[in-house]
Order: C-alpha cells, then sequence, then structure tokens
C-alpha cells in the first residue's frame, strides 16, 4: 500500500510541475503570437486563410487568420504518403494546428491537456507540436511579408 501511496504523490507532483511548465511556455508564446498578429494587422496582409474541420459529412469554419507553417510529413497511418500540416494564427492570437489525417484542428491551450487518456495524448502532443514549430514559423511569415525585426521589438 505504501508503494501505492507514493507512486500517486509522485506521480501528482510530477503533473503538477508537467501543468506549471505547460501553463509558463504557453503563455510565453502566446505572447509572441499576439505581437505577430498584431503587425500582421497593422501591415494590411489579409487573414483570409480559413480552418474547416469534420463534423459527420459536413464542413464546420473553425477559424480564419494566417497561415503561418505550412508542411508536408510523412504520414504514420499510411507509409509512403505525405500529410498536409501545419498552424494558423488568427487575428486575436489563438493557434490552431491542422493535420490532415485528424478530423478536428487543435487549438493551443493555457492548461495542460489531460494526457494520461489516448485522446489526450493525441491533443498533447499536437499542442507540442505547435510549441515546438512556431517561433520559426513567425519569424519565416514576418520576413515572408516583408516586416523587420526592429518592428517586433517595438511592441
Amino acid at each position: 500500500m505504501d508503494d501505492l501511496v507514493a507512486f500517486m504523490r509522485e506521480r501528482r507532483r510530477a503533473d503538477e510541475a508537467a501543468a506549471a511548465a505547460w501553463a509558463e511556455r504557453s503563455a510565453t508564446i502566446t505572447a509572441w503570437a499576439k505581437k505577430v498578429a498584431t503587425l500582421l494587422t497593422r501591415h494590411e496582409i489579409p487573414a483570409d486563410q480559413t480552418l474547416f474541420d469534420r463534423a459527420g459529412e459536413h464542413k464546420v469554419r473553425i477559424a480564419s487568420g494566417w497561415l503561418v507553417l505550412t508542411t508536408r510529413t510523412p504520414s504514420a497511418a499510411h507509409p509512403g504518403v505525405l500529410k498536409d500540416a501545419g498552424i494558423l494564427l488568427t487575428p486575436s492570437g489563438e493557434l490552431w494546428q491542422y493535420d490532415n489525417e485528424w478530423p478536428m484542428s487543435a487549438r493551443l491551450t493555457a492548461t495542460i491537456p489531460a494526457f494520461r487518456t489516448a485522446e489526450g495524448a493525441a491533443l498533447k502532443a499536437r499542442c507540442e507540436w505547435i510549441l515546438d514549430n512556431v517561433i520559426e514559423a513567425f519569424a519565416d511569415a514576418l520576413d515572408r511579408h516583408g516586416i523587420d525585426v526592429a518592428e517586433l521589438e517595438e511592441l
């Protein structure tokens, strides 16, 4: 019994530490997202990309904004096939990850997804993909639109 109690206490401490680290990293990325969205809006770059999800046979509009990252990566489900994936930034600074192998998009949240379930673990992995790739994607998007780093530093 003592082993179970010790395990559960240690797991709770580890989960709390992971949640705190997630919240801090997510807040930092969200602050940068809002700055990049502000600059893209100031430069009148149209936020004309629309993200859709599938609900049964219907396409449902999720968000509009700028595709700051689009990539083709090997499919895990279909060996030898490339899949489309990317990150959409909305004018309000939300970040969405899309992947054409998933029927639903994933939005970066301030709280860590409940990763002890299969769905939660997949959502966490998709949000981590945003966190791992978005800074370079922001830099590329600003460069692509001729926005100088000095403007970013002024915000």
